[in-house]
């Protein structure tokens, strides 16, 4: 069953919390703006795949198991058809 986004938020935000950083600290961590970390913490939006593996990759770094890719996201921008 797939994560919701304020499930999410939830787990980035204990993340981030564990880690001991401020939201400006984290968001710069892991190459976003702090008005993204408080998006996701809030539930309005979900991370990339890419600000999922650089969460990944922080929380690995920490010895704190973290999945946060209980369902891909999908691409954005993505064009089905060629021209």
């Amino acid at each position: 069953m797939a994560m919701t986004k304020t499930q999410q938020g939830s787990l980035i935000q204990s993340l981030r919390h564990r880690l001991s950083m401020t939201q400006e600290e984290f968001a710069h961590s892991i190459g976003v703006t702090v008005s993204t970390v408080n998006r996701w913490e809030n539930g309005h939006i979900e991370p990339s795949r890419l600000a999922r593996k650089a969460m990944q990759g922080l929380a690995s770094q920490a010895a704190i198991p973290l999945d946060l890719d209980s369902e891909p996201a999908p691409l954005i921008g993505h064009v089905g058809k060629e021209f």
